[in-house]
């Protein structure tokens, strides 16, 4: 449905890059969906639950016509394409670590690591505020804005259940300070 939806908005639009861009990067975090490493404890709680099912649909929500360009199109695609390098570098670090659910796969600490607890959420944050500068609705607006609601609750129970059963995630905790915006949160 997000394929057909978004692939359909870029072919009657090429131009729009930002819509091929968000169909990019989603459909590399499904491929790393199907070929993560098998939890060793997940939290299966009504919270983590709400907030991981909204992060993996929201992009349904997304509107993709009648926006409007509050910066030009080339603004948001450079923000988003930055981010996706990001998101590539955080991601192929992490490697089979990834996974949807708040869960202890292991610990990385390299690469983007160094700097955010949760640097594929940041490299999403600023490709999304790309996309929503350059397809702006309120609707798209609020989708975000809910969805990184979402993403602070699957950050905080992720990092409950790495502190609660690894040492070694305390003391990163303590080297890294920002959860997700450098100097911010």
């Amino acid at each position: 449905f997000v394929v057909a939806r978004w692939g359909h908005a870029w072919l009657i639009a090429p131009e729009r890059w930002t819509a091929l861009f968000l169909l990019l990067s989603e459909s590399y975090t499904l491929i790393l969906v199907l070929v993560a490493r098998r939890a060793s404890q997940r939290d299966l709680s009504l919270p983590a639950l709400a907030a991981t099912l909204y992060a993996t649909f929201f992009v349904v929500l997304l509107q993709p016509r009648g926006t409007t360009h509050l910066l030009p199109e080339w603004v948001g695609a450079g923000l988003q394409l930055a981010s996706m390098g990001w998101e590539l570098t955080a991601k192929v670090v992490l490697g089979r670590s990834f996974g949807l659910l708040p869960a202890q796969r292991g610990i990385v600490t390299a690469g983007p690591y160094r700097f955010v607890r949760h640097p594929i959420y940041f490299g999403y944050l600023i490709g999304h505020v790309g996309f929503l500068l350059a397809n702006y609705t309120w609707r798209n607006a609020v989708v975000l804005a809910l969805l990184y609601a979402a993403q602070v609750i699957r950050m905080r129970r992720e990092e409950a259940i790495l502190a609660a059963t690894d040492p070694g995630y305390r003391a990163y905790q303590q080297r890294v300070r920002w959860h997700l915006l450098p100097f911010v949160y």
